[in-house]
């Protein structure tokens, strides 16, 4: 039996019908299919909402988690970043310098109380590598963070306080400018009467907790030390602003 062959006319018909959806994502995002799968390749899967998506080409109407974009897209640079109805959307962010982002009981700069880790990462765009906690909670280190800086989440996974420890960099400041440093005197004229004093046994420790019901169980507490001048302070949830790590008994 002799091989089978194809005609000139035929094999154009089966490479048509293998390249026809190839050619029709790449009309979709603007690029030719090889284009796109080297931007696939080599572009962060994180957007710029911190929304995950696969290293592939996606097609508009798709129902894919892509970006957010209207109109053609089209890969510029490095393959990480999109072109779409004249704006830009970069996958990446740079990380936040958190040095110089005021602190309240609220959060820190894009750091929100009640965030999970993976989603504080995303907000400032650093790791924030786990590590051994206690019972109910961890202290945990920013990657490449300020020195000093102490995040706590609780055992399932929410950010509940935020930890200035002493020595730390002098730009590490509550919203109203109180530091590691700072006086009694300062702290009580910058929060007035929504500041309560406590002391069991040790140095005294300054709560300030804002009436306002929508602030309510957040506090900063300013722990003391002997000369009279904050020691430390810890932003966040009430139950979980304690000076004691949380691998302590």
């Amino acid at each position: 039996m002799e091989p089978l062959t194809m005609t000139r006319s035929a094999r154009r018909k089966v490479l048509t019908l293998a390249c026809a959806p190839m050619l029709a994502v790449g009309l979709a995002v603007g690029v030719f299919p090889t284009a796109a799968a080297a931007s696939a390749a080599t572009c962060p899967t994180r957007t710029a909402e911190g929304r995950a998506i696969d290293r592939a080409a996606v097609i508009a109407g798709s129902g894919a988690d892509a970006p957010s974009t209207s109109g053609p897209v089209t890969s510029v640079g490095d393959g990480c970043r999109f072109m779409a109805g004249g704006r830009a959307e970069v996958t990446k962010r740079d990380p936040v310098d958190l040095s110089a982002q005021p602190i309240t009981v609220n959060g820190m700069g894009p750091l929100r109380m009640g965030m999970s880790r993976q989603a504080a990462e995303r907000a400032i765009g650093a790791r924030i590598p786990d590590g051994p906690g206690g019972p109910e909670c961890r202290d945990l280190a920013v990657e490449g963070g300020p020195q000093n800086l102490s995040l706590r989440f609780s055992n399932d996974d929410r950010l509940v306080a935020i930890s200035v420890l002493s020595s730390t960099p002098d730009s590490l400041a509550t919203a109203s400018g109180v530091r590691v440093g700072s006086t009694r005197e300062d702290v009580l004229a910058t929060y007035g009467d929504e500041v309560t004093s406590r002391q069991d046994g040790g140095p005294e420790e300054l709560v300030f907790a804002p009436r306002p019901a929508k602030f309510h169980g957040r506090v900063i507490t300013f722990f003391m030390n002997d000369e009279g001048t904050v020691g430390s302070f810890m932003a966040g949830e009430r139950y979980f602003t304690d000076p004691l790590p949380c691998g302590s008994d």
